[in-house]
């Protein structure tokens, strides 16, 4: 009796067990991929999936795609930046198909946790203006399901919004959900301008101005969801107008009509006054907005000596002499600083620069208006989360020098800069609080120095104790990999809350790279010369530095946004 028992029990659970395990594939995401929607017939960039996570593919889309279930729909991700594995790594699967009555909309990029361990861990985002099925509610938190994953969003990154009773697909792929129609309505499908009216990305704290429509000109409508702003397409985010200064019609009075989503990872900068973009279509130039000079637009092509952009469902021609190519986001790397009376053995040493020398190339980029910009939002520029002004610079410190405390603060400080250090964070826990600065040591900050220094200096590691030469090889090169994990994350209990790190003496290898991911940093910064653009690799981010033999006009045409 109990073999027939135990016979039955096996017939039951072993076709089970295929039926779940066996019909999907599973990928490792390697690095943070990008997942496309394709309704419209372009790619359109929906949301994104965090390196090291696991996740059931639906079906293999042909040689470059993997296809997953996203929102009810369907997003596809490029296989270059995943690997086949045997399994799920992950234990928060949707246990059963829930009745949907409600959905969230992103209203920035969202990130969305996994909350089964001891920590909430990302293991995916939601783009801007997305909109999800809510699976469940918990205090201040959303739960969707995700590819059949439950993850969570916070209410501060997402709008909710009704909707009809549908069943959440991501377990039941062959259910649909009904349709809830998105704005704009046919009735107010494009804007014109009452006045000359300003567009704004609003992705960063503060809204910057993009383009301005010009009176009597449209745009197509994106949507309309927002009391104070109407919003279009720009490329392959959004821009907004105030709906106090446009007003809606039914049927566009313009034939320019471009895809938004068709732009490249190209960029190109107005460098004259003369900035209006035309609509050609006449066989006449017609300018329909003017953009500004200090903003980077995506390239949709050229023809002969016209870039073509493209803003609100409209092609955009701009003649090639007035725009320069942008070449990305500098960021500069510097040391120890001296007056020159004080050089004495760090005389023509490339990492020590005059305070005279630092004080002119800052006073260059004040003039010249250039924003300096914090690590983190370089991240998300990487990332094509944001954009950035043309004129931006990341300044960067390595080794937590005393001689930053000296010459570099009261300098940034005076212009309004903000600048990031690299702490060897060994030596700055042991550093004495008071010491006087000696030019002829290379000494370390302290912690009260660090504080003291905050509205100028973010923090971030360069190592606890790794920053040392064995021949000609860095020690983080030469130890064993869980000791330069552990040594990584020992950092961070210096300065909590660190995300960034510069690899010593700029060596690093893949094993490097994988143990600065493991010990929990977004980015990392190399010592390769060269410019950061979108979709550039946010581990191998390029530097320059300027040194003694530097001169301010070599240092100006470096620092510039488009070659000169």
């Amino acid at each position: 009796m109990k073999r027939i028992v135990l016979l039955l029990l096996v017939m039951l659970v072993v076709p089970f067990a295929q039926k779940v395990h066996a019909s999907n594939i599973v990928i490792q995401v390697n690095e943070e991929a990008t997942v496309f929607d394709n309704r419209s017939g372009s790619l359109e960039q929906v949301g994104t999936l965090s390196g090291g996570q696991t996740f059931e593919v639906t079906k293999d889309y042909g040689a470059n795609w993997w296809q997953i279930r996203w929102g009810g729909n369907y997003g596809y991700v490029d296989k270059r930046y995943t690997t086949v594995v045997p399994t799920i790594t992950y234990k928060n699967t949707v246990p059963s198909v829930a009745k949907i009555k409600d959905f969230i909309v992103a209203t920035k990029v969202t990130p969305i946790y996994d909350n089964t361990g001891n920590k909430l861990v990302q293991f995916a985002t939601l783009s801007q203006g997305v909109r999800f099925p809510i699976y469940s509610r918990m205090g201040s938190w959303y739960g969707i399901a995700v590819n059949g994953r439950l993850g969570y969003v916070h209410s501060n990154f997402v709008k909710e919004e009704k909707g009809q009773d549908t069943t959440d697909t991501s377990t039941k792929p062959s259910e649909k959900p009904k349709p809830t129609p998105t704005p704009p309505s046919k009735q107010n499908g494009y804007i014109e301008a009452l006045e000359n009216t300003v567009l704004y990305d609003l992705r960063r704290e503060q809204p910057m101005t993009i383009a301005t429509l010009l009176k009597g000109q449209q745009l197509e409508v994106s949507s309309v969801g927002d009391e104070t702003y109407v919003q279009v397409r720009w490329g392959k985010t959004f821009v907004y107008a105030e709906k106090a200064k446009v007003k809606f019609v039914n049927t566009p009075n313009y034939k320019n009509s471009g895809r938004d989503l068709a732009v490249n990872n190209q960029f190109f900068i107005p460098i004259s006054g003369n900035s209006e973009i035309y609509d050609r279509t006449a066989n006449q130039l017609q300018p329909f907005a003017k953009l500004d000079t200090n903003r980077r637009y995506p390239i949709l092509r050229k023809e002969a000596n016209w870039y073509v952009t493209t803003i609100g469902g409209r092609e955009g021609y701009i003649h090639s002499s007035k725009v320069a190519l942008d070449r990305g986001v500098p960021v500069m790397m510097y040391h120890h600083l001296l007056k020159a009376n004080e050089l004495g053995r760090f005389t023509n040493v490339s990492t020590t620069m005059t305070d005279t020398q630092f004080a002119n190339e800052m006073k260059y980029l004040k003039d010249k208006k250039f924003e300096t910009v914090s690590t983190a939002d370089l991240l998300r520029f990487m990332r094509n989360e944001i954009t950035l002004p043309a004129y931006s610079i990341v300044l960067t410190f390595d080794d937590g020098l005393l001689s930053t405390r000296e010459y570099a603060y009261p300098i940034l400080k005076k212009y309004g800069f903000q600048a990031t250090q690299f702490l060897i964070t060994y030596r700055n826990e042991y550093s004495p609080a008071e010491q006087m600065f000696n030019y002829n040591d290379l000494q370390a900050l302290s912690r009260q120095d660090m504080e003291r220094m905050q509205d100028v200096f973010t923090y971030e590691s360069h190592t606890y104790n790794l920053h040392d030469m064995i021949g000609n090889k860095g020690k983080m090169l030469l130890i064993p990999y869980h000791e330069v994990v552990q040594d990584l994350k020992r950092s961070v209990t210096i300065i909590p809350g660190a995300k960034a790190f510069a690899y010593p003496f700029g060596q690093y290898t893949t094993n490097t790279i994988y143990a600065v991911k493991e010990a929990g940093f977004a980015m990392a910064f190399s010592t390769r010369p060269g410019y950061n653009n979108p979709y550039d690799d946010v581990y191998q981010i390029k530097r320059l530095y300027s040194d003694q033999q530097t001169s301010l006009a070599q240092y100006k045409k470096m620092v510039s946004p488009y070659a000169q």
